[in-house]
């Protein structure tokens, strides 16, 4: 019998991974569910901000979503700490929290968009009315990759990606713009 539920249970969740509208709630999966095992279910993994895994799950994703369907999709964002990308300070007091992994959920219900996730033990559900494309070049002549794609998902429906990065550095009340950054690719 265990071995029924476990498999039943891994079914479940590489359905919800591959971009069926019902995924295992995230408060219901193993506690240590893992990067390999998001990455083996098919879940579209994201290590260090970038997509290494589960293209095809987001290929689906986006085709049900263009064409007006429900949809879902599973994510997990995965985050080491490089010392050579900080000061030896800031690399002291935080290695011991790396490497992190947080999952969250990307639906569409026909309408709007919603990022489920836990913080601090607490469900949160953010809704959003776009999922926003952009492509161009490296933000930056230092940067280790030519040119981006990048798909968030915002309640702006106008603002350029550069608009969208200032607004989250800038001091003046109000001008932020909320978004989710749920896929991005780096090219070169």
């Amino acid at each position: 019998m265990k071995y029924l539920m476990t498999g039943l249970f891994c079914v479940l969740l590489l359905a919800g991974c591959a971009g069926a509208p019902v995924l295992i709630p995230l408060d219901e999966l193993p506690a240590d569910y893992s990067l390999e095992q998001a990455k083996a279910d098919g879940c579209l993994v994201k290590e260090n901000g970038e997509v290494t895994s589960g293209h095809e799950a987001w290929e689906r994703f986006l085709q049900a979503t263009a064409a007006g369907k429900k949809a879902a999709l599973r994510m997990g964002d995965y985050y080491t700490l490089d010392e050579s990308r900080c000061t030896p300070e800031y690399y002291a007091a935080a290695k011991g929290d790396y490497p992190m992994f947080f999952l969250s959920d990307l639906s569409y219900d026909g309408e709007q968009y919603t990022v489920t996730s836990y913080e601090d033990g607490k469900k949160r559900e953010d809704a959003y009315a776009y999922l926003r494309r952009f492509e161009g070049p490296a933000e930056s002549p230092n940067a280790s990759y030519q040119s981006y794609i990048r798909y968030i998902v915002t309640n702006h429906d106008t603002a350029s990606w550069e608009e969208i990065l200032f607004s989250s550095a800038s001091s003046q009340l109000g001008a932020y713009i909320p978004y989710v950054s749920v896929y991005t690719e780096l090219i070169g």
